[in-house]
């Protein structure tokens, strides 16, 4: 099994697992079974009005070709905008499409991944994208290849006591029973977002100049998927007041796994 390695300037490494060609094949084989039952459905219930182009073939294969291109990427396109890299395939498999430096999938690359699935295609059943998978490190295809992402397994089971066994985090801002504010809402972050938090809190006394910077690009980052109102990414623009941001996700994250049903808000 392959490993992503990032190494930041910042002295941060964050590692996944690359997916294999075996697991991609099955979340595949999941979402077209999907998408084939909905075209059957919808050829039963519109088969009456469908008269494409009578007594041309030619035409009619090219207009059903197309068609099912369109469908193949906007099926796999919406899915994984709506859920950050994965379609129903791949959370059965617990795969997640991410860039190739291990960050959340952008909109773009999603687009350009997608778009270039006809070429993968061809000349036949995915026999072009197969062959990238192949010869590529990173079990890329084309449109990974354009597109500047991989396919990893997400980790799911990422909790700070996992990684209490190496490191504590040493909270400066923080302290128990101490109520959290109410825009504190992990449940819009990733496990990945999690072991960044903790692998920077545990890191930044040796982070020097570079500690104040990458407090505030994780807080923003973090603030954005929370989707944070204006006022409250205000509160958080300053270096201390970052890092006091990451504490409180990172022990709110600390109350869930030890088993805590609510988290203690300021009201």
């Amino acid at each position: 099994m392959s490993n992503l390695l990032i190494d930041t300037p910042e002295n941060l490494t964050l590692e996944a697992d690359i997916a294999g060609f075996a697991s991609r094949f099955l979340a595949a084989l999941i979402d077209y079974v999907l998408i084939y039952i909905g075209l059957f459905i919808l050829f039963i219930l519109f088969r009456p009005t469908l008269d494409l182009a009578p007594g041309n073939d030619t035409l009619n294969f090219a207009i059903i070709f197309f068609l099912q291109y369109v469908i193949f990427t906007f099926y796999h396109l919406i899915f994984e905008f709506a859920t950050s890299g994965q379609t129903p395939g791949k959370q059965q498999l617990g795969l997640r499409v991410v860039q190739s430096n291990g960050l959340p999938v952008t909109t773009s690359g999603l687009v350009i991944r997608n778009l270039l699935r006809l070429f993968d295609f061809f000349p036949f059943a995915y026999g072009i994208g197969m062959g990238a998978m192949f010869v590529s490190k990173k079990t890329q295809r084309l449109g990974d290849l354009a597109a500047r992402t991989v396919v990893i397994y997400e980790r799911k089971h990422v909790t700070l006591q996992s990684v209490r066994q190496s490191a504590r985090i040493d909270y400066r801002y923080v302290l128990q029973g101490t109520p959290l504010p109410d825009y504190i809402q992990i449940d819009r972050l990733t496990s990945n977002d999690h072991t960044m938090i903790v692998n920077f809190l545990q890191r930044r006394f040796s982070l020097n100049a570079q500690r104040g910077h990458l407090a505030q690009m994780l807080a923003q980052r973090m603030a954005a998927q929370m989707e944070l109102n204006a006022e409250a990414q205000a509160q958080i623009q300053a270096p201390t007041e970052s890092e006091r941001f990451l504490e409180q996700i990172a022990f709110a994250f600390e109350l869930r796994s030890a088993g805590e049903t609510s988290i203690p808000n300021s009201g």
